[in-house]
Parts: structure tokens; sequence; C-alpha cells
């Protein structure tokens, strides 16, 4: 068992090396005759009763067998099918730690960090985990890591995380070897004199080596480079096997850029059917690009039957979870009045949440709303300021209305209200 990768604050000290970048996002696609319903899209299968603990195993752990001890506390955490039990995990654990488990004193020492199935206490969880790290064990070598990444003593010490993370990564840890990846030098403590390799094929090999273990994170990010051509010659194909590898073992933004591929044909076949699904099956997990993928499917109806309230109601989750396309279409669909009432204002704030990060055409739609007179807040200057902002990004249509806004005297506006964007 690997405790899950939980600490929050591990995500400030990485934050230059673990940005979230999101994958492709379908902005529109042709429109097209509907295909299957949406119905039971994100199953994965049928869910099955929890498996029951074997009698054997459990009287061997009674009977003081620190290996039965170990596995179980592995069977309570989930693992196997059991049913969920973190107390009882905890109590198997503490048993077989005590005898000097090292698995038992890392697994405990997790728990103890991250407070699952017992209060949070980071000294006693210290205490475990350096326990384990000097026999050896490498889930404890890196969940040390993670303690001295977050600060938990005091302040955060990458060098000493790296280290740890390095002694496990060398035992075949996939968490450690990924975050290894995710590190790639970046410069991460290079006063306390700690080499680290910054190279894309370090980063590439460290990825690989986790992924070949079915860590599904290091699947997507290796998918990531292929996908993106970092390092190495782009290869769709090749990105698609990574994703897809991760897709099926639940990842969501893997499942997010799988059904983007296969709507847009990229390294493989094109299938709206099979991007509909995944797509559904990212959604259902909240991630943005899936739920403004599956919005775009029912906006065109394809692999979906045609359906705009359902359009609009994924358009409106991806762009509460921070999807700046899917905040852009909503301020479309809201100033058209498609599929909703129309409502300028609305529109207007739709644009601007994107605008503020970064989306082009929301800068140019944000700002092209004062010339036509459909915004009751916009300035002038706001306007001029947006679709510079637009136009330096090299949105031509921005160029060209800002060229023609600064041109016109200050009480003029161009065109008659009520027209759209």
């Amino acid at each position: 068992m690997r405790i899950p990768f939980t600490d929050a604050t591990l995500a400030l000290v990485l934050a230059t090396t673990m940005a979230a970048t999101g994958c492709n996002v379908i902005d529109a696609l042709p429109s097209g005759d509907a295909e299957s319903g949406a119905a039971g899209l994100a199953s994965t299968g049928t869910a099955q009763a929890p498996a029951e603990l074997d009698s054997a195993l459990l009287e061997r752990a009674g009977d003081g067998d620190l290996e039965a001890q170990y596995a179980v506390g592995r069977a309570y955490t989930g693992e196997g099918g059991v049913e969920r039990d973190l107390p009882q995990a905890v109590h198997w654990f503490s048993e077989a730690a005590e005898e000097g488990h090292g698995p038992s004193q890392s697994a405990l020492g997790a728990m103890l960090i991250d407070g699952e199935g017992i209060e949070v206490d980071l000294a006693e969880g210290k205490i475990w985990l350096v326990r384990a790290a000097q026999q050896g064990d490498a889930n404890g070598e890196y969940h040390l890591g993670r303690y001295f990444a977050a600060g938990l003593d005091d302040e955060p010490d990458p060098a000493a995380a790296l280290l740890w993370w390095r002694k496990a990564a060398a035992q075949g840890q996939p968490e450690a070897q990924h975050l290894l990846g995710l590190s790639r030098g970046q410069g991460l403590a290079p006063e306390r004199g700690l080499a680290v390799d910054d190279s894309q094929e370090a980063a590439r090999r460290w990825f690989r080596l986790a992924s070949e273990q079915g860590y599904a994170p290091s699947q997507h990010e290796l998918g990531r480079i292929y996908d993106q051509g970092r390092g190495v010659t782009r290869d769709a194909a090749e990105a698609v096997t990574w994703y897809r590898l991760a897709a099926e073992q639940g990842h969501a933004a893997a499942q997010a850029q799988l059904g983007y591929m296969y709507a847009t044909g990229d390294g493989v076949p094109p299938s709206y059917d099979e991007a509909a699904k995944w797509s559904a099956r990212a959604a259902a997990q909240a991630d943005p690009d899936g739920c403004n993928n599956l919005a775009v499917l029912y906006l065109k109806g394809f692999g979906v039957a045609q359906d705009f309230e359902e359009a609009l109601r994924w358009y409106t989750r991806a762009a509460e979870l921070g999807n700046a396309s899917a905040q852009n279409m909503l301020g479309t669909l809201y100033l058209t009045g498609q599929g909703v009432a129309r409502d300028p204002a609305a529109a207007e704030r739709w644009w601007r949440r994107a605008a503020e990060h970064g989306y082009a055409a929301s800068q140019y739609n944000l700002g092209g709303m004062y010339s036509r007179e459909l915004s009751d807040e916009l300035t002038r200057e706001e306007a001029l300021s947006w679709l510079s902002r637009a136009a330096g990004q090299g949105h031509g249509r921005a160029k060209q209305e800002l060229a023609e806004l600064e041109a016109q005297p200050e009480d003029e506006t161009g065109s008659a209200p009520g027209e759209t964007l």
C-alpha cells in the first residue's frame, strides 16, 4: 500500500514544477446528426459487494504475525475490495509498527501526518517515518520526503525532500519517481549544494520508470510529454497509449485528454462515441476540461443527442471550476440567448472571469461590449485595456477594433445596441 499524496502544502513547495497546464479542450466541432444518448456514459461497470477479509489471514495477524498484521492493515484501507475501515487499519499497522515492521511504520506515520483514521499528530508521524526510513523502507523514505517538502517542522526543506525521494526512487517507489520527474531541476534548493538533473530526458526517465509500474499520474505526464513534444518528437499515437493507460485507472485529466484526441482524431481514429465516453468519465470526476468537452459535444450533438440544457449545465460546471474556454462560451450563450434567457450582464461576468485569466477571446469580447453598448459598467478606458491585452496575444480582430476605438472621439460608440460579437 502507498498512502495517497494528499498534503496540499507540498503543492506550494513545488508550485513551479507541478503547475497544472490541463489538457486541450474542444473549442468547436462541426454540426452533425445526433448519435447515441449520454445515459451511462460515465459508468465503468457494475459495483461489486465488498470482499470478505480472509479469516486465516486475520487469525495469523491476531497471533502476532507482522506480515499478516500489515496485510490486514492494507486490506482495511480498501485494498483488495475489502470495505474501508481506517481506524482498523491504524490498529493493525500500530501492532506491527511497535514490533519494528518497517512497512507498517511507514503506513502508520503517513496516516498520522494525513489524519487518516486517526487524529493528526505530526511529531508522532515523523518518528514512525524516520524509523521506517532508517530501515530502508521505500515508502517511509517517500513520505519522509513529503514531510520535509511541506515544512511540517518549520520551513520547507526541498533539499532534504529530494534526497529522501531519490533514496525511495532508487528502490522503485513510483510516487517518488514521479515527484523527481516533476521536480527535474527548476533550481530546487541549489544553495544547499543539491545536484539536480534538470533535463527533459531525466524527467522522462523518471516518469517512464513510474509508468511502467502502472502509476497513473506518471502515465498521464508521459502522455503529455509525447503530446506536446517536450524534448521528443511529437508522437500523438504514443501519447494516446499513455493517456489510455492512465484513463483506464480513472485518472480524470487523462480521460479528458483522451476524449479530446478521439474528438479530433489525433493519434487515434476519430470517434465521437469514444470522445463522449471519456469526456463524461472525466466530467463525473469534476475535471474542468472534461466538463467543457462534454458540454461541446452536447451543444453540437456528437456522440450524444444534442441537448442545449445539458450543454449549458456542463459549461457552467466547467466555468465554475475555472475553465476559461467554458467561461468564454457561457458568455457567448448568455449574450445570444442560445439555450438560456438572453442576459448581457451575465455574459459580461463570465467574459470578465476568463479575461482576467488571460483568455484572449474573452478579452476581445469584453472590450467589444463597450463599442456595441452592451454594458452599463464598462468604461472606454477599460475597453481599450482589454482590447489591448487581446491584441497583445495576437488576436487579429482585437487589433482592428482597438485601432478603431482609439480613433473615435470619446463620446462616440460603434455598432448599434444589440449587435453580437
